[in-house]
């Protein structure tokens, strides 16, 4: 009876530890505003507007887009 008894406490001690932890984590922040994306004048792959290269007026995704 008592093997069952420190057995059912382990088994609550264990549960208790991860589900606990699980629900005193915050919530991921949404701080982060979303980025304009913008496709590449050459190739059509969409790229964060700060991440692009930009000529004549047309963003580019990287320098083989810009220079092709």
């Amino acid at each position: 009876m008592l093997k069952m008894l420190l057995f059912a406490a382990l088994l609550f001690g264990v549960y208790y530890i991860f589900f606990r932890k699980v629900s005193l984590t915050p919530p991921a922040s949404s701080d982060t505003s979303p980025e304009e994306m913008v496709p590449c004048a050459k190739c059509g792959t969409y790229v964060q507007f700060k991440e692009t290269l930009t000529r004549e007026g047309k963003h580019y995704c990287s320098r083989e887009c810009m220079e092709g």
